[in-house]
């Protein structure tokens, strides 16, 4: 099976130099497009808001991105940007930057440390992938989003610090980093989705999924880190251990006497992402549903509560169709 972190970094590197599917060694500028300019080490394009940096061709070591250039400001760096730039120890990233495109630092492998500015909001496919020297990174505060596999396979990754910003992170985004064994999540955090923190690639043809042992989410009771550690099994601290637990609580939100909606799993009088959240951990073993509740989350009426109900109840959070009594 083709792991989705591979898949999706091979095709971005396919995509920008050509469809063979065997990626080029980088010891030289190749595939610049006739548009480039050049300034200094840097490669560039006119892009909406400024200038974009779409190769680097210097000796490497540390390397310190422009603010400006031919009085323009750098607001991205561009797709395979600094793919394979082996040479490269450590890069700084000015404030003007606002997207880090996909495997724009891929397998930058002597690459120990990167300076991420808050003005960054995306951070796109396999950006960092694969760059197994960098120790440390601090995600900018005013980031939206972590696209899938971003920093995947960073196998010497030991720190990340996320600030408090309304993020996404895709699936598979830290997959991979072996060497982090623990992560502190902000309540501020959107989403989170597969294998995003805490597994690795198994040592099967299968290529599943296996929990990096030691690994552990520092969370608040509720969040979608919380959410996250306990729907996937994975140990957690809870940094407001007095808070209740409303998401996963045996005790029933509805104390009246009447009958709920369908889908509607915990009582709480609405069909959510947190009765999808409870009907999963039921299906995976994770956490099993009371009497009442799998009553709740049995929308199709077949006596069981299986991956067709939580389908169902997805399907009715998103408006495609509603869910009826049964």
């Amino acid at each position: 099976m083709l792991n989705k972190k591979f898949a999706a970094c091979l095709a971005a590197a396919v995509f920008v130099f050509g469809g063979s599917g065997v990626l080029p060694v980088r010891d030289s500028i190749y595939s610049v497009s006739a548009s480039a300019e050049t300034s200094g080490d840097f490669y560039y394009e006119s892009v909406s808001g400024g200038v974009a940096i779409t190769a680097y061709g210097g000796a490497g070591g540390k390397v310190s991105i422009p603010s400006k250039i031919s009085g323009k400001k750098v607001v991205e760096i561009a797709d395979n940007a600094f793919f394979q730039c082996d040479a490269v120890t450590s890069v700084i990233i000015p404030d003007t930057v606002v997207t880090i495109g996909e495997s724009a630092f891929m397998e930058c492998d002597s690459m120990t440390s990167v300076t991420i500015p808050d003005s960054v909001k995306t951070i796109g496919v396999c950006a960092f992938s694969g760059c197994t020297s960098l120790k440390s990174v601090k995600l900018p505060k005013n980031l939206q989003t972590v696209a899938e596999a971003a920093f995947s396979d960073c196998t010497a990754l030991k720190t990340v610090t996320i600030q408090d910003s309304a993020v996404t992170f895709k699936y598979e985004a830290f997959m991979g980093c072996t060497s982090l064994k623990t992560v502190t999540i902000p309540k501020s955090v959107v989403k989170i989705e597969d294998a995003a923190f805490g597994f690795t690639l198994a040592d099967n043809d299968a290529a599943s999924y296996t929990k990096i042992s030691g690994f552990k989410i520092k969370c608040y009771m509720n969040s979608q880190a919380y959410i996250y550690a306990v729907v996937n099994g994975l140990s957690y601290e809870a940094l407001d251990p007095e808070t209740p637990d409303i998401i996963f609580d045996d005790e029933d939100d509805d104390t009246s006497n009447e009958e709920t909606a369908p889908g509607d799993v915990n009582g709480d009088g609405s069909v959510n992402i947190v009765d999808i959240t409870v009907t999963a951990a039921h299906v995976k073993g994770i956490k099993t549903l009371s009497e009442k509740r799998r009553a709740r989350a049995d929308v199709n009426g077949d006596g069981k509560v299986n991956i067709s109900d939580i389908t169902l109840i997805a399907a009715h959070v998103k408006g495609k169709r509603l869910l009826k009594k049964h």
